[in-house]
């Protein structure tokens, strides 16, 4: 658990989340310490980096948000209706896109900037080398 209940409730933007039970505020730092574990692929327990431990705590804050609004009975509906654009009469619209972009978790920039910096990089490590230029003998030529 990278972020408390009452850092949840004042880190949040939505008076919704702050108002929730503390259970239910669990439920969701719950599940959002699972997707950050399941995007970096390792825990961060014994972290003591302050700077990553600030990011963790905002990215759970912030998935926090993100889970409380993708649960909300009309965004779920909105999320299953079929409907890109309707017309009635002279007026039409087209509804936003809710999907996250290609390369994003979430469609949040700076949510999917944490994920993304939390995910494990390899670095420098090559399975397959490939040798230097063939060294030739001027009389082989």
């Amino acid at each position: 658990m990278y972020a408390t209940i009452q850092e949840v409730k004042d880190g949040t933007s939505f008076n919704e989340v702050s108002s929730l039970s503390d259970t239910k505020i669990q439920s969701y730092i719950d599940r959002a310490t699972s997707w950050i574990h399941r995007v970096a692929k390792k825990s961060f327990e014994s972290e003591t980096d302050p700077y990553l431990l600030t990011d963790l705590k905002t990215a759970t804050i912030l998935l926090v948000e993100y889970l409380w609004f993708w649960d909300q009975s009309e965004v779920k509906e909105g999320a299953f209706d079929q409907i890109e654009s309707e017309k009635l009469g002279s007026y039409s619209y087209k509804v936003k896109e809710t999907k996250a972009a290609p390369g994003e978790e979430t469609g949040n920039k700076e949510l999917d900037s944490i994920l993304d910096s939390l995910k494990p990089r390899v670095i420098g490590v090559s399975f397959f080398s490939v040798s230097g230029p063939t060294r030739m003998n001027s009389d082989e030529v």
